[in-house]
């Protein structure tokens, strides 16, 4: 009630009341309406005094539980007010101004499951309400429900269209929670509100990219050169795109259209070498990369191109003869590293191999194609130990890598060290990869060194069936056979003695 109008209709209800003697009811409102005159002069304690002889007279009036809670509130003792407003709430389950009162105190006071609990009864009784529907999700967020601060973000767009905030807030949450897919869904709201908004464009753009909607990134990417105007980076990612949506040609029109404005761009010429590569054009890939190494000599993409050229060519040696002479100028690059170790391990080079794996590792940590490498070079060198840590260190960061378990498995077994521990590596390794010939012929091996005849017959037979050109598993079957003849034989023998 406006304070003007509660002052007046205090007048008037003084002025009418002449009986001799007021009911309890009409003295419980003079005091109410007393105690509302002196909140509004701020006289909060007094105020309280009247709400408390209102209350006496009138216990069932849940607005004057209100009433004096929000003076509690105001002199700072919440529990009073709390308790008071808990009254007034089981005296009227509707009694708004009592939930949004309680509400903000549990907020203030950080307990927040309570609070959520509140507002959501407020909700309840006012659901298009977006101050309520925010603080829902604000207390989502604190309790790091994103999706569930992302619902009500949303809502409140709904309920209130003038509520972009809200979706701005969805999907600064979305971004940051990698949910990219509600992301983008997000994002093409906040486009249809703002089309020509460049940073919602180049977010919609990453968004379309990690989702694999090249289509739409290209859309977004041609009204992104509309307004920017043609730019060599918008021709590479058109580029890109094309080559993804498997339209090749589309994909080296991009490029060539970039080197029109500038031939000699390191971007632009190691993308055409990429794409002449991908698409088995390589004579005209060394062509364009020479320009890079001629014009770009700092710039180790040339050098990398040349020696996967060399690789794919199954030319290691001119692949070291690429890398080596830059391979202190590139000290710090992973790839070079990491191809020259490759290279040297090709060739059956192991302690120039470990140089430059070690120094790739040391570089990027992380690569787990690095340690594989290294593993198998330390156990082709018999440095156990480390090939060891290598797959406890691969196995321990990712469960899934089958790779790994029959690795670790098969270098146990070779060396005929722990072959029980070996077979239940080689067996997570199947579980993982069924239908892996490779890994079957590891079990049957395993299997062999136990003198498990039938069962290593039965796996390498298996392994066959998948990859029947297999050197190496043929010599596994052969030594098999050989052994469990002459097992059986020795047996028939023993049984004539």
């Amino acid at each position: 009630m406006n304070k003007i109008y509660k002052k007046l209709f205090l007048v008037c209800i003084l002025s009418i009341l002449t009986a001799d003697k007021l009911t309890d009811k009409e003295l419980a409102l003079d005091h109410f309406m007393q105690g509302e005159f002196l909140m509004n002069q701020g006289n909060y304690a007094l105020a309280i005094l009247e709400f408390q002889d209102a209350i006496e007279l009138d216990p069932n009036a849940s607005t004057i539980y209100v009433s004096i809670s929000d003076g509690y509130r105001r002199i700072g003792k919440l529990d009073k007010a709390e308790n008071n407003l808990l009254i007034a709430i089981e005296l009227d389950s509707k009694q708004q101004e009592a939930f949004d009162m309680l509400g903000q105190i549990y907020l203030a006071q950080q307990r927040y499951p309570e609070a959520k609990k509140i507002y959501n009864e407020l909700i309840d009784l006012e659901p298009n309400n977006i101050d309520y529907i925010f603080t829902l999700a604000d207390l989502a967020r604190i309790e790091k429900d994103w999706n569930l601060a992302i619902d009500y973000y949303l809502k409140g767009y709904e309920t209130n269209a003038m509520a972009v905030s809200g979706l701005e807030q969805a999907l600064q949450i979305a971004l940051t929670t990698n949910n990219f897919k509600r992301a983008e869904q997000i994002c093409l709201v906040l486009l249809e509100e703002n089309p020509e908004n460049i940073n919602l464009l180049e977010t919609m753009k990453d968004l379309t990219l990690f989702n694999g909607h090249y289509d739409q990134s290209l859309d977004i990417l041609d009204k992104i050169e509309k307004l920017n105007g043609e730019s060599d980076e918008i021709f590479i990612q058109k580029s890109a795109l094309y080559e993804e949506l498997n339209q090749p040609e589309q994909a080296l029109e991009m490029i060539y259209s970039a080197l029109k404005s500038d031939s000699i761009n390191i971007d632009v010429l190691h993308r055409l070498v990429t794409l002449l590569i991908n698409q088995n054009k390589n004579e005209d890939a060394i062509l364009y990369n020479q320009k890079i190494i001629d014009y770009h000599p700092n710039d180790s993409r040339g050098f990398i191109n040349t020696a996967v050229l060399a690789m794919s060519g199954k030319k290691p040696e001119d692949a070291i003869a690429a890398l080596s002479p830059n391979s202190v100028k590139f000290s710090e690059d992973f790839t070079v590293q990491y191809l020259l170790g490759t290279a040297y391990y090709q060739i059956k080079d192991f302690d120039n191999s470990k140089i430059f794996l070690s120094k790739a590792l040391s570089i990027y940590p992380q690569s787990r194609n690095t340690k594989h490498n290294l593993a198998l070079i330390y156990d082709s060198t018999e440095e156990w130990n480390k090939s060891d840590k290598l797959y406890i260190d691969l196995i321990a960061t990712d469960t899934t890598d089958a790779q790994a378990y029959n690795n670790y498995a098969y270098s146990l077994v070779e060396r005929n060290k722990d072959i029980d521990f070996a077979l239940e590596l080689a067996q997570n390794a199947t579980r993982l990869e069924p239908k892996s010939a490779a890994y079957l012929d590891t079990i049957g091996w395993i299997y062999f060194k136990m003198n498990k005849y039938d069962e290593a017959l039965r796996y390498i037979k298996e392994s066959l069936s998948i990859d029947s050109s297999n050197s190496t598993i043929q010599g596994h079957l052969e030594t098999i056979i050989k052994n469990k003849t002459k097992f059986n034989n020795q047996k028939m023998q023993q049984a004539d003695n």
